[in-house]
């Protein structure tokens, strides 16, 4: 029992290891550049299979109809903006269908953090706690350092952009769709919209 409890613990050590700012923002900038698989051996490093990742999905072909209702919303609002929509934009009655999946993540410092402005209700219910109001880097959730290169790769390139990602430890999170929606004012990435629902574990396929 012993052993059990100890590789328990080391998986999850291994899970929240994280990454310098320097290495973090490098491969933010090759995942912005396109690399879609430039985060499959940090990925591997804290224990998870290879995520799935897509720049600007095209929202019919989402599952998830929460994720499918917020992505059209983004791109419908977008078109009238010509571009990514201001924080201002973001109407509870027009996301209503999808509210308890999603989640507001504030940029703070040009994304040397990030603090949750609001935590998804049915997000919050999975993962048995409601972050609302926490800083990123206050956080100690397993592969962290994995979503903030992903938050930071959408300051530098300001598009939706979908995962699907699996956590080490299957007794501890459920596996995710994800998709970061940029929110922006007077040219920069103020906020992200993200639309979180529970997804199939990839060992489970």
């Amino acid at each position: 029992m012993a052993s059990a409890d100890y590789s328990r613990e080391e998986r999850y050590q291994r899970s929240i290891a994280p990454l310098s700012a320097d290495e973090s923002w490098a491969l933010a900038g090759r995942l912005a550049d396109g690399e879609v698989e430039c985060c499959d051996p940090l990925m591997a490093r804290l224990g998870s299979p290879p995520p799935l990742i897509t720049w600007n999905p095209d929202p019919d072909d989402l599952d998830s109809a929460a994720l499918r209702h917020v992505a059209r919303w983004w791109q419908q609002a977008a078109a009238e903006t010509g571009g990514p929509p201001p924080p201002g934009m973001v109407d509870p009655l027009l996301l209503r269908p999808a509210l308890g999946s999603i989640s507001l993540l504030d940029v703070l410092d040009g994304g040397q953090d990030f603090q949750l402005r609001l935590h998804g209700s049915d997000i919050a219910a999975t993962l048995g706690m409601d972050m609302t109001g926490l800083k990123v880097g206050e956080m100690t959730v397993p592969f962290m350092a994995f979503l903030i290169v992903t938050y930071r790769a959408q300051i530098l390139r300001p598009d939706p952009l979908l995962l699907r990602y699996t956590p080490a430890m299957q007794f501890f999170l459920s596996a995710w769709w994800r998709i970061g929606l940029p929110l922006m004012r007077d040219g920069k990435v103020v906020r992200l919209l993200i639309g979180m629902e529970r997804a199939p574990r990839q060992s489970e396929l």
